[in-house]
């Protein structure tokens, strides 16, 4: 007789725990369908509908003006760039540059631009260069030369 019932209580035990876990199971699908997590018929309470000065439009008749997004120049932070400093390091390289390519470079620049170039090189590839140019641009570029040449630095 105790192990009938021993096997009842081991019976019942089961039935018991099997229904409490179909029971929790019920009550979360019934929560989520109330709650409107999930879609159930007749559980799952219909969606109130937004009033027409609530609701937003489809499509709007005016364009809309955006703030433009910041470019990456504009987000940069500023350099401050030095004119000189920039010639000293240019002067270095067309200095290993041979003189016939070199003219070909600088046949564009503007006379003002490439005298502060020419004024930091070596004065005998300057000399190379002015006289690969034609005459007329060689006695700009000479004019602007002298003129830099001239100035005395302020201390």
């Amino acid at each position: 007789m105790a192990e009938q019932a021993k096997k009842k209580g081991k019976k019942g035990l089961m039935i018991g725990l099997t229904l409490l876990v179909v029971f929790v199971i019920v009550g979360v699908v019934v929560g989520l369908a109330i709650s409107g997590k999930i879609n159930i018929p007749g559980l799952t309470p219909k969606k109130k509908p937004i009033p027409a000065a609530v609701a937003k439009p489809k499509a709007s008749p005016t364009p809309k003006t955006e703030t433009p997004a910041k470019t990456k120049e504009e987000t940069k932070i500023p350099v401050v760039t030095s004119v000189k400093q920039g010639a000293v390091k240019l002067a270095e390289v067309w200095n290993e540059m041979p003189t016939e390519n070199l003219v070909k470079v600088v046949d564009k620049w503007k006379p003002e631009e490439l005298a502060i170039v020419l004024n930091e090189m070596d004065p005998a590839k300057v000399a190379e260069v002015l006289a690969a140019m034609k005459p007329n641009v060689a006695s700009d570029i000479s004019e602007k030369l002298k003129a830099i040449a001239s100035q005395i630095p302020a201390e």
